[in-house]
């Protein structure tokens, strides 16, 4: 089965077992905040094939608003894509969601630049103990960081 890309678009490479049934600890809950809905459909389909479970919000106030509600369950990672931030706009925005949520800083960050030069393509940076910025290539680059993280 060929792999895909975030967006949906086909990518080199196959699926492993490995990537599909991650040696993860019971269902982890992803807090994703996706602005495009046409990239949101794509990531939040990869990250169910993936196993894990999603709280979905179209926009920032959406999730300031789900992590208020009596009715919140915890995430065990955020993970971000605004339209139009650079990198280090996204991650205040994403400290500033895991605190109003009251997680602790363990809590991993992630946030996904919707655009990124080339030569930074396919890495992962640690910009703080648990705040990372994926650019990301495809979905495979994304699981395996999100293992790392999750584990």
């Amino acid at each position: 089965m060929p792999s895909t890309d975030l967006h949906g678009n086909e990518a080199n490479g196959t699926w492993t077992d490995e990537i599909i049934n991650p040696p993860l600890r019971s269902r982890p809950t992803i807090l994703v905040v996706e602005e495009d809905n046409n990239a949101r459909h794509a990531l939040t389909k990869n990250l169910r094939q993936f196993g894990y479970r999603l709280l979905v919000a179209a926009d920032v106030e959406d999730a300031l608003e789900w992590v208020s509600s009596s009715a919140y369950i915890h995430a065990d990672l955020l993970l971000i894509d605004l339209i139009g931030k650079f990198p280090e706009e996204a991650l205040s925005v994403g400290q500033y969601l895991r605190a109003q949520a009251k997680y602790d800083a363990q809590t991993p960050l992630v946030v996904m630049p919707e655009k990124v030069a080339k030569e930074v393509e396919g890495t992962d940076k640690n910009v703080s103990a648990n705040d990372w910025i994926c650019y990301y290539e495809d979905s495979d680059q994304l699981q395996r960081l999100l293992v790392r993280l999750l584990q």
